[in-house]
């Protein structure tokens, strides 16, 4: 009786043991996947191999896929950069570029180098990325053209001259790419998301315009990673302002955000602005994390550091952020 009894209470205490094991177990915070590298940026610790210069780069490790988001300014310093951090190109499953300038674009010419027929998702930018593009004008005689010989005549006098519908070749010219100008879900779970910034572009100041010259906004993309935890979005330098993409994002995945990453473009602004953009980022859109690099400044990096406390996330050259 006794040694039953002995039998029955052991067999409790392991069974409990058991449960308790399999009830903890589900209940650890599960891994999202995602690993994001900061390859190319001008601050950041010391480390050996790795050279500070201003551009942007982040490599994304993203559920078995590999994404590179801009390439920094120098192709060299990027290419070291990249060997120092142990990152293969080769491997690049699909590259993304936020916008044409040139310290995000550099580094493609040694990606194209060496992963010649990988992806690449631009934004329609026709003046710095050659998207296919059509000017719109025509002559303030148009009849003219038939007073002249044939010759003189453009494509032969066979067709008006209404625009000029152009594709240009250049860096990209014999690549693998797809011009953005509406958000696409280019991979499961990995949303590119398009926007024109008024701030800066190319202006026209022809007729009728050579009064009150017509501004054309810079197209930009940035990157929403889905996660069970919210959108991780990265941004490349933010032209558009970070509040707009915020808003963009929450327009096209509706759910909330656990992380914004990248260039914020807050060198040139002041305090009152940058700790107003930073509440709302907290409180009005519920921002969970930040992680502000490149062009974001010191002012930015300070008071954003301060908004968001133990959310806020160092993310300089070489550094790593493991969600």
């Amino acid at each position: 009786m006794k040694q039953s009894l002995f039998i029955l209470v052991a067999l409790t205490i392991i069974i409990g043991l058991t449960v308790g094991s399999s009830a903890t177990a589900q209940t650890k915070p599960t891994s999202l996947g995602v690993v994001l590298t900061n390859a190319y940026d001008a601050f950041g610790s010391e480390k050996k191999g790795l050279k500070h210069d201003f551009g942007f780069s982040t490599v994304v490790e993203y559920k078995g896929k590999t994404i590179l988001f801009d390439a920094g300014t120098d192709a060299k310093v990027f290419e070291s950069n990249l060997k120092s951090l142990k990152i293969n190109l080769r491997k690049i499953d699909i590259a993304i570029v936020s916008h044409g300038h040139y310290d995000h674009i550099g580094g493609f010419d040694y990606l194209l180098s060496v992963n010649p027929k990988v992806k690449i998702y631009l934004p329609n930018d026709f003046f710095s990325l050659g998207a296919p593009i059509k000017f719109p004008f025509r002559e303030t005689e148009p009849n003219v053209a038939k007073t002249l010989p044939k010759e003189m005549q453009y494509f032969g006098g066979e067709s008006v001259v209404e625009g000029m519908l152009t594709v240009p070749t250049g860096r990209f010219w014999k690549s693998d790419v797809e011009y953005l100008t509406e958000a696409k879900e280019v991979l499961p779970g990995v949303t590119v998301i398009p926007t024109t910034s008024k701030l800066m572009g190319t202006f026209i100041k022809y007729p009728p315009f050579e009064e009150n010259p017509q501004f054309i906004g810079m197209p930009e993309l940035s990157l929403s990673l889905a996660t069970e935890k919210g959108e991780i979005v990265i941004s490349g330098c933010s032209h558009t302002t970070i509040e707009t993409i915020v808003q963009e994002t929450k327009k096209v995945r509706k759910g909330k955000i656990h992380l914004v990453v990248g260039g914020f473009h807050l060198i040139p602004y002041k305090r009152e602005y940058i700790e107003g953009l930073a509440k709302r980022m907290k409180e009005e859109y519920e921002v969970e994390s930040v992680a502000p690099a490149h062009c974001s400044g010191h002012l930015g990096f300070s008071i954003f550091q301060k908004v968001f406390g133990d959310k806020y996330r160092f993310f300089g050259l070489g550094e790593r952020i493991n969600l």
